[in-house]
C-alpha cells in the first residue's frame, strides 16, 4: 500500500465535500489502486473552530497556509479557499515546493491560469482545476483529452447554476426575480453576495478556461460582452414563450478561420436546442467539432459534491503520475494567436422585448419596420422578433427604437450550436 500525504488550504463547503468522498471511497481506492490518502494538514482562518466533518483519520488544522504549501512531506495540494491574490501566492509557493496541486478557484485559473501551467511545468509538477467549470461535468478532461485530435469551431454552454435556476424559477413557477433569488439562497444555490454569478462575472472565468483549452486562446476578459440576468422581467419570458423561446444565461464562442467570436449573456434559444431544457442548478455545454460535430455534457453544476467528485477526480489523475513519475502536466491547449470579437459582430436574429412606450402611441418607423418580421402585444409590453441582422443594422434599429420606448433589451436567438 502506498501513502500519498495531500495538504488542504481552505475547509468550506467544497473542502467538507472532499473529505466526505475520500473518507467513502477509503475502502474502494485502497482495493482498486492501493493508495492510501493521509490528509496531513489543512490550512484555515480558524483553526480552532468546532467543524463536523465525515473524516475518521486525525487531521491537523493550521491558521498558516505556510505549514502546507511548504511541508516536505505533503506531495499533493488541494486548493478551495475562493480568493484570487492569496490563492496565487498559496499555488505558486506549493509549486516552487514541489507540490502538485488542485483547485477548484475558476477565477485565479481564468486569470493566471497560463502563469500557472509554465510554472507547474518548469517544477515538473501537474495542476488540475476540473472542478472549476461545470460542478460534477468533467467537461475539462473531454477537452485536454477526449477531443485532443479534433478540431473544436465552437462552444455553447450554461455554466452558471444560480443564474439558471433564477430564470428556471421564474418561467416554472411564475415567481418574481428577487423571489426564486432569495429561494436560491435558501437552498444553497446562491451566495448571501451573488453579484458574480448574476452579472456574468462567474461564467465570463469558466467562458476563459475553456477557451484556453478548446481553442488554445486567453480571452481578454476586459473585452469581453458580458450582461447578466437582473434585467430580465416575467414579461419578458412570456413574450418570449409566445415564439417558443426560453430565455436561459448563456456563454458562447464560434471560431471562424483565425476569429474567436465570444459572448456571455442571456439568449433566447427555441425548443429544439439543447439548452432548453436544461433547468435549475444543471450546467451544460455542447462543443462543436470537425469530427464528432456537436456533442452536449450535461450535470449537476452546483452544490458540494459535484465539486468534490470533480477533485476527487484530479487528485485521481495526479496519484497515478506520482506513481509513474510522471507529473509535469496539465489542462492547458498551447497557446495560438487568434483574434477575438463580440459574436454580436455576426447577423443573428434577435428576440426584442421593449419596456414602457416613451410616446403614448408608438409606432415604428419605416426604417425599424424593415427589420421586424414578427411582433406580439400585451398590455403594456411589446415584444418583436427580427430578421437576421448584422452589426450595423441591429445598432439602427436599436437606435429607432430607444426613440419610442424606455428600455428596449435584444436577445440573441440561438437555433444550433
Amino acid at each position: 500500500m502506498t501513502t500519498i500525504s495531500v495538504g488542504m488550504l481552505g475547509c468550506g463547503t467544497v473542502g467538507t465535500g472532499v473529505l466526505t468522498l475520500l473518507n467513502r471511497a477509503t475502502n474502494q481506492i485502497a482495493e482498486s489502486i492501493k493508495v492510501h490518502f493521509n490528509v496531513k494538514k489543512i490550512a484555515v482562518s480558524h483553526p480552532d473552530k468546532k467543524r463536523n466533518l465525515h473524516w475518521d483519520e486525525d487531521v491537523q488544522f493550521t491558521g498558516e497556509i505556510e505549514n502546507v504549501t511548504t511541508d516536505p512531506s505533503i506531495q499533493i495540494v488541494i486548493e478551495v479557499m475562493g480568493t484570487v491574490d492569496q490563492a496565487y501566492h498559496a499555488v505558486c509557493q506549493a509549486i516552487n515546493h514541489g507540490k502538485s496541486v488542485i483547485t477548484a478557484n475558476k477565477e485565479l485559473i481564468a486569470l493566471k491560469g497560463p502563469q500557472l501551467t509554465k510554472l507547474a511545468r518548469q517544477n515538473h509538477v501537474d495542476l488540475y482545476y476540473e472542478a472549476s467549470v461545470g460542478g460534477g461535468i468533467p467537461i475539462l478532461r473531454v477537452l485536454s483529452d477526449s477531443l485532443i485530435t479534433d478540431q473544436i469551431t465552437g462552444l455553447t454552454g450554461i455554466v452558471n447554476g444560480t443564474s439558471n435556476y433564477v430564470l428556471s424559477a421564474m418561467k416554472d413557477e411564475r415567481s418574481s426575480y428577487a423571489d426564486s433569488l432569495k429561494r436560491a439562497q435558501k437552498l444553497g444555490y446562491a451566495e448571501a453576495n451573488p453579484i458574480n454569478d448574476l452579472s456574468g462575472f462567474d461564467s465570463a472565468y469558466k467562458l476563459a478556461i475553456l477557451s484556453q483549452l478548446a481553442f488554445g486562446h486567453t480571452i481578454n476578459l476586459k473585452q469581453l460582452e458580458r450582461t447578466g440576468i437582473d434585467k430580465i422581467t416575467l414579461d419578458e419570458l412570456s413574450g418570449a414563450a409566445h415564439w417558443g423561446l426560453t430565455i436561459k444565461p448563456a456563454i458562447v464562442a464560434r471560431k471562424k478561420e483565425h476569429t474567436l467570436y465570444t459572448l456571455v449573456a442571456p439568449v433566447a434559444v427555441t425548443k429544439q436546442h439543447p439548452l432548453a431544457n436544461v433547468s435549475g442548478v444543471e450546467n451544460s455545454v455542447l462543443v462543436t467539432s470537425t469530427a464528432l460535430g456537436t456533442t452536449s455534457y450535461t450535470g449537476a453544476g452546483a452544490g458540494s459534491e459535484p465539486t468534490a467528485n470533480s477533485i476527487m477526480s484530479d487528485l485521481l489523475t495526479i496519484t497515478h503520475h506520482i506513481l509513474t513519475e510522471q507529473c509535469g502536466s496539465s489542462y492547458n491547449a498551447p497557446s495560438t494567436h487568434i483574434s477575438e470579437y463580440s459574436l454580436l459582430k455576426l447577423p443573428l436574429e434577435y428576440f426584442i422585448a421593449l419596456g414602457e412606450p416613451a410616446k403614448k402611441e408608438p409606432k415604428f418607423s419605416n426604417e425599424a419596420s424593415q427589420y421586424i418580421e414578427d411582433t406580439f402585444k400585451t398590455g403594456k409590453a411589446v415584444f418583436c422578433i427580427t430578421s437576421v441582422l448584422d452589426k450595423n443594422e441591429k445598432t439602427n434599429l436599436e437606435k429607432s427604437l430607444s426613440f419610442m420606448f424606455q428600455n428596449v433589451h435584444f436577445y440573441p436567438i440561438l437555433k444550433e450550436n
